[in-house]
């Protein structure tokens, strides 16, 4: 697949000489619920007129792959274009770094795969060895990973160095002393105003930016259409890019999407109590699980019940300092850790032995060594945190999630399951640093459904703790060209998790006019460590 040369911003090509394997658009370089308020798209600003240039790839690629790296240049504010799509001079520009795998064959299927990460705070070019072995998709089209602004290779990327991204997931156990003195409220006030001084508008790198980010570099390579893979956060991008420019894509894939509406939901605060009870469900009907860890719905009530009386204490070597520490635990940072782990459908296996383990040290059976504690307390989502860039991470969610839409239905719901939400503060990262951060709120119209045509596929778990699959039930209930294929007791990320869901995606965008075959999913089950 041949992508034309980029244009300048009065429109006139600067061709780069194709690099292999790819075909057929142009003759210049080869790439192998919902707001009141209804989206308008007559207020959205014109298409920018960009630039792209081809640069040396700042990463070491794995042996055999020769990645095609691009920056585009883009406004830093799409409303700042005149009614062209030309920049002012004096205009602030940022640059979006796009990582483009070659599909490893002679087709000439057009239309490439644009992967979108998560987050927010991911970036595209943080999966490239993931997509390495993507046979199922590499085999007849490119890959494209984009570094969403902000983020990544991206520039700026909106790092806060003064914040370990780690002191966001509410887990103290895996939270460095990294300025002890200071609160993480002065820290990232700090970070904010040194972004301000250098004239970032902070304001300018959530959901929407990035979607006309995407349409402006979709026009500037000349293809008339690509599909877009969207992984968690990325399904929101993916779907406000659905709707920014619906006529430039083809086929649109939602791996356990979050949607457009904010997260701080009282329908998904519902989810939590649904899946922990459907975990102790499944246990009880496991032979293994059940007779190996006995009524777990009682023993989590039990474990519950032992925590009115006080914390409880444990003595580990600590992981990074390899000293020997003593450490309360309450029964809120019990209950968050063991819901981190059920996002995972590889650490949601053990969460019945920990909820037995810890059963056993309050019925003072059981003593916990290094390697139990770390297991237990050691956050599950760690490798997604480190990799954020906090300051685009708190631009997306500060103006999108938080402030909260409908907050007496959220207290409600939390106080109708004390047992699952022990903490009478929650979201107290974000609710002490958006303020701080200063961003405003989304654009009118944002959370509103997204209400399209274009083919979709939709994979999702029910047992998800980071995207609940509600809300890709959702998300399809407005999608009438949608397929929502439900995995039993997975959990996020069922792309990568599942040979089954590679396989239904690949087979999608071959037809995604048809009905995918789903025959693999119906042996689909949680399994128990």
């Amino acid at each position: 697949m041949m992508i034309r040369a980029h244009r300048n911003e009065g429109g006139r090509r600067n061709g780069l000489r194709g690099v292999g394997g790819l075909a057929g658009i142009g003759a210049a370089l080869f790439l192998g619920s919902g707001s009141a308020l209804a989206f308008d798209a007559d207020a959205l600003p014109p298409v920018a007129q960009i630039e792209i240039e081809r640069i040396d790839c700042p990463f070491s690629a794995p042996l055999g792959e020769t990645p095609i790296c691009l920056m585009a240049h883009l406004p830093m504010r799409h409303g700042d274009l005149e009614p062209d799509g030309s920049l002012p001079e004096d205009a602030p520009r940022i640059g979006v770094h796009v990582t483009v795998l070659n599909n490893l064959s002679s087709s000439e299927i057009p239309n490439p795969v644009v992967f979108l990460s998560g987050g927010p705070g991911q970036a595209g070019s943080q999966a490239l060895a993931g997509f390495g072995d993507a046979l199922e998709l590499r085999r007849n089209r490119a890959i494209v990973l984009v570094d969403q602004r902000g983020t990544g290779l991206s520039q700026p990327r909106l790092d806060c160095a003064e914040v370990s991204p780690a002191e966001l997931d509410g887990n103290p156990f895996n939270d460095p002393d990294f300025d002890p003195d200071k609160a993480v409220s002065e820290r990232f006030s700090a970070c904010h105003d040194i972004y301000v001084a250098d004239g970032i508008d902070l304001s300018a790198f959530d959901t929407r930016s990035a979607a006309l980010d995407l349409r402006a570099i979709r026009k500037a390579l000349d293809l008339p259409q690509w599909n877009l893979m969207g992984t968690s956060y990325g399904g929101r991008l993916a779907l406000d890019a659905m709707r920014v420019d619906p006529e430039g894509v083809r086929a649109a894939v939602l791996n356990s999407p979050l949607s457009l509406a904010s997260q701080a939901d009282a329908s998904l605060a519902a989810e939590r109590p649904r899946i922990f009870r459907q975990l102790f469900d499944d246990c009880a009907q496991d032979d293994f699980c059940a007779g190996t860890y006995g009524d777990l719905d009682e023993k989590f009530a039990a474990l519950a019940a032992h925590f009115e009386d006080g914390p409880m204490r444990l003595q580990f070597r600590d992981p990074q300092s390899g000293e020997l520490v003593r450490r309360e635990v309450s029964w809120v940072n019990v209950v968050e850790v063991l819901y981190q782990h059920l996002a995972f459908s590889g650490s949601a296996m053990q969460v019945p032995r920990f909820i037995a383990e810890l059963h056993d040290v309050a019925r003072g059976r059981l003593s916990l060594n290094d390697d139990e504690v770390a297991r237990i307390f050691g956050g599950a989502v760690d490798q997604i945190v480190d990799t954020l860039a906090l300051g685009q991470h708190l631009s997306v969610k500060c103006r999108e999630d938080y402030p909260i839409a409908d907050e007496a239905a959220l207290t409600a719901t939390m106080q109708e399951n004390p047992v699952f939400f022990p903490d009478e503060n929650p979201f107290r990262m974000y609710r002490l640093n958006c303020p701080v951060w200063d961003v405003g709120s989304a654009p009118d119209g944002f959370s509103a459904p997204l209400n399209s045509e274009i083919p979709t596929l939709i994979l999702s778990g029910d047992a998800d703790t980071l995207t609940p699959h509600v809300m890709a039930q959702g998300i399809a209930s407005h999608l009438p060209n949608g397929q929502l294929v439900s995995f039993r007791g997975i959990g996020h990320d069922v792309h990568s998790s599942l040979l089954c869901g590679r396989s239904l995606v690949a087979n999608f965008l071959d037809a995604p006019d048809k009905p995918v075959d789903q025959s693999c999913v119906g042996d689909i089950r949680p399994r128990f460590e």
